[in-house]
């Protein structure tokens, strides 16, 4: 095991520590804090994120410019993840499911697969106004858009990395170009990361509520946790 998979691994496995203790702190503010306690819902919401914003930047540079040892810790989560991690998206699909919300756009029911506890709180807890339900609609067209350009800048790299080294032939442009190929790949997973972020934080800092935002964190959470326990069984 190379030092950067090594290091990764760690901070993976921290990540997935730090996870379950966020849902635990998640779910005890949302049975002992009310609507009112503004200032204590974001202080726990921006604790959150920012774990994940940490956990990117560490692996991005434990893993030393290799996008390909982030793929952990099993293929059963890679089969669910994208690029590295949950889709942007979910989290707005999130949204729409906790909230009841109808759109043509939610193509699942992400509620199925949070099996992790009970829901807690009410649902007029998390209705949404007409307003916010046009914010998240907004969100969620520019965020698929994104996500596309994303996804073929993957597919076209995919395709270079399969023929190329055929054209080129068993020589030394092979290897150089297989390193253009890894800062490439490289720079597709940070974008990734990035739009993961930039997603989160427009949902819980710019559109949803305090309390709203702490509800689709928990529920963010035990949908990443899940996938992690079915990935290990």
């Amino acid at each position: 095991m190379t030092t950067s998979t090594s290091n990764h691994g760690s901070s993976f496995h921290h990540w997935i520590f730090l996870q379950q203790a966020d849902l635990e702190e998640l779910m005890n503010v949302l049975t002992t804090v009310s609507e009112a306690d503004i200032e204590l819902l974001h202080r726990v919401s921006q604790k959150t994120i920012q774990h994940l914003s940490d956990y990117q930047q560490t692996r991005s540079v434990h893993h030393g410019g290799d996008a390909l040892s982030i793929y952990k810790p099993s293929s059963f989560e890679n089969s669910l993840f994208w690029i590295g991690g949950l889709k942007p998206s979910i989290y707005i699909r999130l949204v729409y499911s906790i909230a009841g919300i109808d759109s043509k756009k939610l193509e699942f029911e992400l509620s199925k697969l949070l099996i992790i506890g009970d829901r807690i709180g009410s649902k007029r807890e998390m209705e949404c106004s007409d307003m916010q339900v046009k914010l998240i609609e907004a969100l969620h067209v520019e965020t698929v858009k994104s996500e596309d350009k994303i996804s073929s800048r993957m597919a076209n790299l995919q395709e270079c990395v399969a023929i190329e080294p055929l054209v080129i032939g068993y020589s030394d442009g092979v290897e150089q170009a297989l390193e253009a190929h890894r800062v490439a790949f490289n720079e597709v997973v940070m974008d990734a990361d990035e739009l993961r972020v930039k997603v989160l934080k427009e949902l819980v800092d710019h559109i949803l509520t305090p309390l709203q935002g702490v509800h689709l964190l928990v529920a963010s959470t035990r949908l990443h946790l899940s996938i992690h326990e079915w990935g290990k069984r």
